[in-house]
C-alpha cells in the first residue's frame, strides 16, 4: 500500500479511524494465531514427555522384562593373580576349583643385537652396509606364523628401520615388530596364542642377518595352549581367556589353584528393580502434575502489542501459567497413565496361573496414601520413609525364590513392554515410537498457517477498501467545497 493522504477536506484522522475499525478485523487473525501457538505448545509438551517415557520403555522397562536382570551371578576367584572371573548371568551357582598347569603363549622371535650406530631412522642401504654408489637390489623376506600362512615383505631402497618394523606388522599375519633401541634388537612376537603358532623367517639371507636374524636364529618359540584341571577335568584352550561351564576366566599365572564361589546377586537384582520402580515413581508423579494441573482458563497467548506493555517476568510469568496446563486433562496421556498404572498394580493382562506371585503387592511393592496418586513404595527398602520399618518382601523373595521372583517380574514387565510398543504404532495420526498424534498436530499447524495467510489477506483488503471509501468521502467534500466557494464568489459580483 502506497503512503496514504488522508482527512485533508474533512480534517478528520482518518488514519486513526482506520486503525481502530482495522482492530476488530486484526482480532479474528490473533485468535487463529493463538490456536496455532497453543498447538505448537501442546507438540512441544508432548515432544518431551515422549522422551520421557520411551527412555523409560527402552531403559527400565527393557531391563525389568529381561530375564537376564534376575540371573545375575557374584563371582569371585579366591587368587585373581592366578586366575580372575568376572561375573556373567550363565554361571552356575556354587563352588569350582581350577588348577592351573600352563598359560597359553605365542611365538616369541628376537634378533641379535644390530651395529652401534642404527636407529629406527636407519635406511635399509645402512642397515646393508651398502657404500655409497654400491647398486641396490631389493630384499624379499618371508614370514610364516602358523606353520600354514606365510607372507612376504619387500625392503626396498627408500625404507628405515622402522618403515621395515610397519610392514612386518602390516602383513595381516597378527604379529607384533618392534624395534627396541634400548637392546638395539628387533623383537618378533604373534598377537595370539595357542600351540599352533610358530613364528618363522626365510627369504634373503643378507637381509635377514643384517636385522639379526642369522642361520640358527629363523625358528621362534613355539607356541602354546593354556592347560588347566576344571574340577577335576584337564581341560586347554588357545588363549588365556576362557569359558568353561558358565564360568568366565582369565589365567593369569603359569600355575597356581584357586577356587571360583559363584552365587546369586541378592543385591544387584534387588537394585534394578528398585531403579525400576524409582523411575516409574518419576513418570507417575510427573503424570500427576500434568494432568492435574490447575486450569488456565482465560489465558491466551500474548500479542507481540501485549508483550510490549509486560515486563520479561511477567511474560515468563504468564506463558509458564499456560504450558503448565497445556496437558491437563489430556485424553492420550490419561490412556498412557491407566495403562501403566492398572498393569503393574493390578496384573492386568498378565496370565499369573501357576506362579508363586501374582502381584506387586506379594512381594511387598505396593501403593501408599490415595493422595500420592498411584505411586509405588517397596516395603523395608532404607530410602522409602515410610515404609522402611516393614518387612523387605522383595529381597527376601530374591534371595529365596529367584526363579520365581523373575518369572512373575519378567512376565509383568513383557506385558507392559508390548502394550506400550502397542501404544507407539505408528497410525495416520502419529509417527512409530510416539505416544501422541504429532502427525496430526503437525498437519494442524499448517492448516492454521494456511488460515492465518488467508485472513491477512482479507485484512489487507478491507484496509484497502476502507482508504478508498475514505478517499471518494475526501474527493466529494472537496468538490462540495469547491462548489460553494464558487457560488460564494457569484453572489458577490451582484
Amino acid at each position: 500500500m502506497g503512503i496514504q493522504f488522508t482527512g485533508l477536506a474533512s480534517g478528520l484522522d482518518t488514519q486513526s479511524i482506520i486503525n481502530d475499525m482495522m482492530k476488530v478485523e486484526n482480532l479474528k487473525v490473533q485468535r487463529v494465531k493463538n490456536q496455532k501457538t497453543m498447538i505448537e505448545w501442546r507438540k512441544d509438551a508432548w515432544s518431551e514427555m515422549n522422551s520421557k517415557l520411551y527412555s523409560f520403555y527402552k531403559e527400565e522397562l527393557f531391563d525389568f522384562k529381561s530375564q537376564g536382570t534376575y540371573q545375575q551371578k557374584k563371582v569371585t576367584s579366591s587368587n585373581d593373580a592366578i586366575v580372575s572371573v568376572k561375573n556373567t548371568n550363565s554361571a552356575l551357582v556354587g563352588s569350582h576349583t581350577v588348577d592351573v598347569q600352563q598359560m597359553a603363549k605365542g611365538s616369541f622371535l628376537t634378533g641379535t643385537e644390530l651395529a652401534d650406530t642404527t636407529t629406527g631412522s636407519t635406511t635399509a642401504r645402512d642397515l646393508m652396509g651398502l657404500a655409497e654408489g654400491d647398486a641396490w637390489t631389493d630384499k624379499t623376506i618371508t614370514v610364516e606364523a602358523d606353520g600354514v600362512t606365510s607372507k612376504s615383505i619387500t625392503i626396498e631402497e627408500t625404507d628405515t628401520l622402522d618403515s621395515i618394523m610397519k610392514k612386518f606388522k602390516d602383513t595381516g599375519l597378527d604379529i607384533n615388530a618392534t624395534y627396541d633401541s634400548n637392546y638395539n634388537r628387533i623383537f618378533l612376537s604373534t598377537k595370539d596364542t595357542g600351540e599352533n603358532l610358530q613364528l618363522e623367517l626365510s627369504g634373503d639371507s643378507q637381509a635377514l642377518e643384517k636385522l639379526g636374524f642369522q642361520a640358527g636364529n629363523l625358528v621362534g618359540t613355539a607356541g602354546q595352549d593354556a592347560v588347566f584341571t576344571y574340577n577335576g577335568t584337564e581341560l586347554t584352550s588357545a588363549t588365556n581367556d576362557v569359558n568353561v561351564n558358565g564360568l568366565s576366566l582369565s589365567i593369569r599365572a603359569d600355575s597356581g589353584s584357586v577356587n571360583i564361589a559363584a552365587t546369586q546377586d541378592t543385591d544387584a537384582i534387588y537394585e534394578k528393580v528398585k531403579e525400576f520402580v524409582l523411575k516409574y515413581n518419576e513418570l507417575k508423579d510427573l503424570f500427576n502434575t500434568k494432568l492435574n494441573a490447575d486450569s488456565a482458563r482465560g489465558y491466551d497467548p500474548l500479542s507481540s502489542e501485549e508483550k510490549s506493555a509486560m515486563s520479561e517476568d511477567e511474560i515468563e510469568a504468564w506463558e509458564t501459567k499456560i504450558k503448565d496446563a497445556l496437558l491437563r486433562r489430556d485424553n492420550k496421556l490419561e490412556d498412557v497413565d491407566n495403562l501403566m498404572r492398572s498393569t503393574l498394580t493390578a496384573s492386568i493382562g498378565v496370565d499369573t496361573s501357576g506362579m508363586e506371585y501374582k502381584y506387586l503387592a506379594d512381594l511387598g511393592i505396593v501403593t501408599g496414601a490415595y493422595t500420592e496418586k498411584g505411586l509405588l513404595h517397596i516395603e523395608g527398602d532404607d530410602d522409602d520413609t515410610l515404609f522402611s520399618e516393614k518387612e523387605n518382601k522383595l529381597r527376601q523373595a530374591i534371595e529365596d525364590n529367584p526363579d520365581d521372583v523373575m518369572e512373575f517380574l519378567s512376565a509383568l514387565g513383557g506385558q507392559l513392554y508390548d502394550e506400550m510398543r502397542d501404544k507407539m504404532k505408528s497410525s495416520t495420526m502419529s509417527s512409530s515410537l510416539t505416544f501422541y498424534n504429532d502427525k496430526q498436530m503437525s498437519d494442524q499447524i499448517e492448516d492454521k498457517e494456511e488460515e492465518i495467510a488467508k485472513l491477512e489477506d482479507r485484512l489487507a483488503a478491507i484496509e484497502e477498501r476502507y482508504y478508498n471509501q475514505f478517499a471518494a468521502m475526501e474527493q466529494a467534500m472537496q468538490k462540495s467545497q469547491s462548489t460553494g466557494q464558487w457560488l460564494s464568489q457569484q453572489f458577490a459580483s451582484f
